[in-house]
């Protein structure tokens, strides 16, 4: 379903889900949540890439912190 493969929090699955009006995400997530395998990979390697962007750019911050 394309609106949930597009929402990018949960406020936006939840809207999604009422939409549906389906009484909570659960019914939401187990009718149309299904991923394909390449959809899981995918997520995955997006969590480890923005936990890792987020730590170089407090890293370049600090750096130049300590520069001044």
């Amino acid at each position: 379903m394309y609106a949930l493969k597009n929402a990018k929090d949960i406020s936006a699955l939840k809207a999604v889900s009422q939409n549906l009006i389906h009484e909570n995400l659960s019914i939401t997530d187990g009718a149309y949540g299904i991923l394909l395998e390449g959809d899981v990979k995918k997520e995955i390697l997006a969590l480890g890439k923005s936990a890792t962007e987020g730590l170089e750019n407090k890293f370049d911050q600090l750096v130049e912190l300590l520069i001044e």
